[in-house]
């Protein structure tokens, strides 16, 4: 494909390709398509632009994490399972989108969790392919990078930074059998070990700095930030353009080629669905003519539970740097003048992925090990994490692959309304399993030598003296989502089985493509950002295909 450049005059009434959200996908997909084509590309992103300081301090994420002005906020419906409770489920709403609030932890999943994403003998999905993929997008360092960075998600080992308290956790692992590893994302992945994080040179590295920012400045490319689209407008099976709404005012602008959505699993198909595109009784509900019926829209939402057991630590850990004025002044000393200390990190520091117990040959359980505690204070009604005062840590763990299933649905026929997230945590019997097994392995690493010679004492419930009865309770009482939803425009050979195509076009329209999270057949094993890059980069490669032959 021929790469062009030369002066484009934006007549903002239309653009060949219409891009929704500036996050992990559309900042990729805007990259990519911007290289091969002389096409106007408009990126609409709900957000404002990424500039909040708080966002680029790694360890500033503890901030952004109930912001209103960069973050969707949203909660689920009450969890039937989980004693009835709404769990918060963050989303970023801001240019890099998630991966400007993300905890920063970097993993490509493994060859069992992609098994399932292609219907046909076609290698689009093959491991192999996702392979390749991943090491196109991907730039490894140790601390620090010294060359110029463009196109490229900087996955960055900071192990030689992280607490020495990390050590017992991993003396606690080998009491256990359990190997350590050198990376998550290497070929040997199965084990304990430190986090890969996307920081570089003590910034976060989120996909719009690595994507997005140089691609702005071509002239064929125009970023509207605080658009928030209303709908799709749809004729003869081709969507024609888009109205969103900026500043109070609605704008409609044409799509001359068509329309790509990045716009994440919750917002996407809520998007999908105001525009008539979606289950049709549901819509009928609200009043929404239906121009393609398709259940799945919405359907199929998975999302990863887990939770955090607290301990009083004998030992220093990072509640001393950053849970006295002190130690916080210490530290922002040491992230001034040389951009390291615990800022420059993320509080996941280790972590793993191990078969415990588990029925199938594949990890059932990722686990998180982080030096400090913390919890949830309320000033001025607004929830801040906040650093213990006393040494603590965290143990913590997940259900790598639940068998629950919920949903997305309308709670009115106004856009502007949150839509009903349903995850339906623990809906399916065979979670409770995995569960099961995460509380076994909480009571056994609490137990080795090298761990419980540095507890004080547990601060909730002590999972040792614990029965799994009581384990239970305590578990549908705390747990919270770990922020991975996806598969809510799942892939499919036809409507009835799916939203999209394993080439990412929506099935009925000609010129409507998903690039993000919510085209997961599955959820892979752990943090899903990785997967979900990997997953637009190639989805922008079968776009700019399918671009040639409409043209």
């Amino acid at each position: 494909m021929q790469i062009l450049f030369y002066h484009i005059k934006f007549n903002m009434n239309q653009f060949d390709i219409i891009l929704f959200g500036a996050g992990s996908a559309g900042s990729i997909v805007a990259n990519r398509l911007s290289k091969y084509q002389n096409l106007k590309i408009l990126i609409l992103e709900a957000g404002p632009q990424n500039y909040h300081p708080m966002i680029k301090i790694p360890l500033g994420y503890g901030m952004t994490f109930y912001n209103k002005s960069i973050n969707w906020n949203f909660y689920t419906s009450p969890q039937l399972h989980l004693n009835n409770r709404k769990l918060y489920c963050p989303r970023g709403k801001v240019v890099g989108g998630s991966s400007s609030i993300n905890a920063m932890v970097y993993t490509r999943g493994f060859p069992s969790d992609f098994q399932n994403w292609t219907y046909d003998d076609s290698s689009l999905w093959s491991w192999e392919n996702i392979v390749k993929t991943y090491k196109k997008i991907e730039k490894n360092i140790i601390l620090r990078d010294t060359e110029t960075t463009t196109s490229k998600i900087v996955v960055n080992n900071v192990s030689s930074q992280h607490h020495s308290i990390l050590n017992n956790y991993f003396l606690g692992a080998k009491e256990l059998n359990i190997p350590i590893v050198d990376s998550f994302n290497a070929e040997k992945s199965e084990g304990v070990g430190h986090y890969e994080i996307t920081t570089r040179n003590g910034f976060r590295w989120s996909a719009a700095d690595g994507f997005l920012k140089e691609t702005l400045k071509k002239n064929n490319v125009k970023l509207i930030t605080q658009a928030v689209v209303q709908k799709l407008i749809l004729k003869d099976k081709r969507v024609t353009g888009v109205k969103y709404l900026k500043n109070g005012k609605i704008f409609i602008v044409k799509a001359n080629i068509g329309v790509i959505m990045a716009a994440g699993s919750i917002k996407t198909p809520h998007i999908l669905m105001h525009s008539g595109i979606g289950p049709q009784n549901h819509l009928k509900d609200f009043g929404i003519k239906t121009k393609i019926d398709n259940s799945n829209v919405g359907a199929n939402l998975q999302d990863h539970i887990g939770i955090d057991y607290l301990y009083r630590s004998k030992v220093q850990t990072l509640n001393k740097s950053l849970g006295t004025w002190s130690g916080r002044i210490k530290s922002i000393l040491e992230y001034l003048m040389s951009r390291s200390g615990p800022l420059s990190l993320s509080v996941n520091q280790g972590g793993g992925f191990i078969r415990w117990k588990n029925k199938t040959d594949c990890p059932n359980l990722q686990i998180y090990f982080n030096p400090l505690s913390y919890s949830v204070k309320y000033a001025n009604k607004r929830p801040l994490l906040k650093t213990d005062k006393f040494d603590g840590f965290i143990i913590g763990f997940q259900p790598c692959r639940p068998f629950s299933r919920g949903h997305i649905k309308l709670l009115s026929n106004e856009i502007n309304d949150d839509p009903v997230i349903d995850p339906s945590y623990l809906s399916n019997e065979k979670d409770l399993y995995d569960l099961e097994c995460g509380y076994d392995f909480i009571r056994k690493i609490s137990q080795t030598h090298s761990l419980n010679n540095i507890m004080d004492h547990s601060n909730e419930i002590d999972p040792i003296k614990s029965s799994t009865k009581e384990m239970a309770h305590h578990f549908r009482q705390n747990a919270s989502s770990i922020y991975h939803p996806c598969g809510t425009c799942k892939i499919g050979p036809d409507k009835n089985t799916g939203v999209v195509s394993n080439r990412l076009k929506v099935h009925g329209l000609q010129n409507l493509w998903i690039v993000d999270a919510s085209v997961f057949p599955n959820i892979t094993s752990g943090n899903i950002n990785a997967p979900v890059m990997m997953t637009a980069y190639i989805g922008s490669n079968l776009i700019s295909e399918d671009i040639k032959k409409l043209n």
